[in-house]
C-alpha cells in the first residue's frame, strides 16, 4: 500500500499541474507579446511567406511560432495557449521512456516533478502564448536524459534514444539563450565520457547537438542581422548588474521553489559527499549532480558575456537554466529517498508534494492575475456598457515606440491587439483616423502597453492638440500597463 501511495505522488503532482496549467490558460489576459504570437500565426498566410516575412525576421527561431500555426484552429489566445499543455504532454512520456530505460533515476524524475510542478515560472510561462514554456519542457527532459547517459552508460532503449534527439532539437531551437545553455550541459557532460575514452558513450550524448546545433547555425546566419538591427536599440538594461541579478533571482527561486525538496535535497547532497569522501563509493547521480552545477556555472558565464556584448537577458529566457538547477535538486532529493524506508519515504515525498500544491495555488493565481490587456480593456467595456453611445478611440501612436520597432510586424500587431480586446470584451473601436466625440456618452481614448508609464492626463491632451482633438479635460485612470482617458460628453455648441 505505502509503494503504491509513493508511486501516485508524481502522476497526482502532475494531474494538479495539468488542471491549474488549464484554468490559468483560460483565465489570464493576453499581453502584447502573445498578440504578436497569435497574430505572425494566424491562418490564412501562406506558411512559406509567414516563415520568410514574420518568422524568421523575428528575434527568436521560428520553431514555436511554427507549432503555434499548426494549432491555430485551437482559436482564440486563451484556447491556443493549450499548445502548451500538449508540449508538457509530450515531455512526460519523453521523461517516462528516460526512467523506464534507466529505473535508478525514478526517484530523482519524481523529484524533477515536484520542483517543475512548484516553480513559479512553470505557470507563469505555461500559461503564455510564447516559446519560454517549450524550453523549459525540453531542458527539462534534455537534462535528465544527459544524467541516464552519465549513470547507465552508452547502452540505450530506441525510446530513450529518440527523446534525447527531440530534447536536444528542440532545445537548441527554441530560443538563443536555451540553445546556449542545452551546449554547455551537453559538453559538460562529453567530458568524462571522453576521460573514459567510451567512444559510444560520446557519440550518444555528441551527435544530437551537434546536428541541432548545426540547424541552428544554418537558422541564425538567415537570422542574424535580423536580430542585430532589431536589438540596436532595445529595451532590456545592459550591463553586468542587469545579467548577474536575472540569473540570481531565477537560480534562487527555482532552489526555493519547494522548501522541502531543497531540504531533502541538502541531505541527499550530503549523503553524496559521504559516499564519496568516506566511503569512497562515488556514484553516478553524484557525478550527474557535479555535472549539472558544472555545466550551470558554465551557461551562466556565457550568458552573462554575451549580455555584456548585447543586452539580452532576462529571467524568462534562461528556462533551461532553471530546469538544470531544479534536476540538480532532485538528485539531491533522490539520493535521500533512496535512503529511506518505506514509510519514511512516503512522509518525506508526500511533504514535498503538499508544498508542491500549495505552490501551484499560489503560483495559478499570481499567473491569472497578470491580465495583461484584458485589464484596460474591461474598464472600456465597463463604460461602454453604462452607456452604449461611447466612442472609444484606440490610436497606434499611443504605442509609437513599439509601432516603429523591427521587426515590421510590430506596426500591425498594435492595431490588431487593439482589435483583438475590443472584439473579446464587446465593443467596437472607432474607425482609424476618427477625430470624434461623442455628445451624449463619454468619449474614451484608450492606450495599453505603456511599461514606461509615459501617458498621464497631461500628456494624452496634447497628443490630442497634435490631432486637433480639443477637449475641454479629460479623466485619467491607469491600469497595469494600460490607461483609459474619459471625456466627458460634448453637446453641441
Amino acid at each position: 500500500m505505502t509503494r503504491s501511495i509513493t508511486r501516485g505522488i508524481a502522476p497526482a503532482t502532475l494531474l494538479l499541474l495539468a488542471l491549474a496549467l488549464t484554468w490559468a490558460c483560460l483565465h489570464r489576459g493576453p499581453w502584447y507579446d502573445e498578440l504578436y504570437t497569435q497574430f505572425v500565426s494566424r491562418p490564412g498566410v501562406p506558411w512559406l511567406a509567414a516563415m520568410r516575412d514574420s518568422w524568421l525576421a523575428d528575434n527568436h527561431p521560428p520553431l514555436y511560432y511554427a507549432l503555434a500555426r499548426a494549432t491555430a484552429w485551437l482559436g482564440p489566445i486563451s484556447h491556443h495557449r493549450l499548445l502548451n499543455l500538449a508540449i508538457g504532454g509530450l515531455a512526460v512520456v519523453g521523461c517516462i521512456a528516460i526512467v523506464r530505460d534507466v529505473p535508478r533515476l525514478a526517484s530523482a524524475a519524481a523529484g524533477l516533478v515536484l520542483a517543475v510542478a512548484a516553480n513559479e515560472w512553470t505557470l507563469l510561462e505555461g500559461s503564455e502564448l510564447r516559446s519560454y514554456f517549450l524550453s523549459l519542457c525540453s531542458g527539462s527532459v534534455l537534462a535528465l536524459a544527459l544524467c541516464a547517459w552519465h549513470v547507465a552508460g552508452a547502452k540505450a532503449s530506441t525510446a530513450r534514444r529518440v527523446t534525447y534527439w527531440i530534447a536536444a532539437l528542440v532545445g537548441f531551437n527554441t530560443h538563443i539563450i536555451s540553445s546556449l545553455t542545452c551546449a554547455a550541459l551537453a559538453g559538460v557532460f562529453l567530458v568524462p565520457a571522453f576521460w573514459q575514452r567510451d567512444w559510444r558513450r560520446v557519440r550518444a550524448i555528441a551527435v544530437p547537438p551537434l546536428v541541432a546545433g548545426l540547424i541552428l547555425v544554418a537558422v541564425t546566419a538567415v537570422q542574424l542581422p535580423m536580430w542585430l538591427a532589431n536589438t540596436s536599440v532595445f529595451w532590456i538594461e545592459p550591463g553586468f548588474a542587469s545579467a548577474r541579478w536575472a540569473i540570481e533571482r531565477g537560480v534562487v527561486h527555482s532552489l526555493t521553489a519547494n522548501l522541502v525538496l531543497l531540504v531533502g535535497a541538502l541531505a541527499g547532497a550530503g549523503l553524496m559527499a559521504r559516499d564519496v569522501l568516506l566511503l569512497r563509493k562515488p556514484s553516478g547521480e553524484a557525478g550527474a549532480l557535479a555535472l549539472l552545477a558544472t555545466g550551470v556555472a558554465i551557461a551562466a558565464t556565457g550568458i552573462v558575456a554575451l549580455h555584456m556584448l548585447r543586452p539580452m537577458v532576462i529571467e524568462k529566457y534562461m528556462m533551461v537554466l532553471f530546469a538544470a538547477v531544479a534536476l540538480g535538486v532532485a538528485l539531491g532529493f533522490g539520493r535521500l529517498l533512496d535512503a529511506l524506508g518505506a514509510r519514511l519515504r512516503l512522509l518525506v515525498l508526500a511533504a514535498a508534494f503538499v508544498a508542491a500544491v500549495l505552490a501551484m495555488v499560489h503560483n495559478t493565481r499570481a499567473a491569472a492575475a497578470r491580465d495583461g490587456w484584458f485589464g484596460s480593456g474591461r474598464v472600456v467595456a465597463a463604460e461602454v456598457a453604462r452607456c452604449p453611445g461611447t466612442i472609444v478611440h484606440a490610436y497606434p501612436d499611443w504605442n509609437d515606440a513599439v509601432f516603429v520597432a523591427l521587426p515590421r510586424d510590430n506596426a500591425q500587431v498594435v492595431p490588431f491587439g487593439y482589435r483583438y480586446v475590443a472584439e473579446a470584451m464587446g465593443f467596437d473601436l472607432a474607425p482609424a483616423g476618427s477625430r470624434a466625440l461623442s455628445r451624449t456618452c463619454p468619449t474614451i481614448f484608450w492606450g495599453e502597453h505603456d511599461n514606461l508609464h509615459r501617458w498621464n492626463a497631461a500628456t494624452v491632451i496634447a497628443r490630442l492638440r497634435e490631432r486637433d482633438v480639443m477637449v475641454p479635460g479629460l479623466r485619467f485612470r491607469r491600469i497595469g500597463p494600460g490607461w483609459v482617458a474619459i471625456v466627458p460628453p460634448q453637446p453641441a455648441r
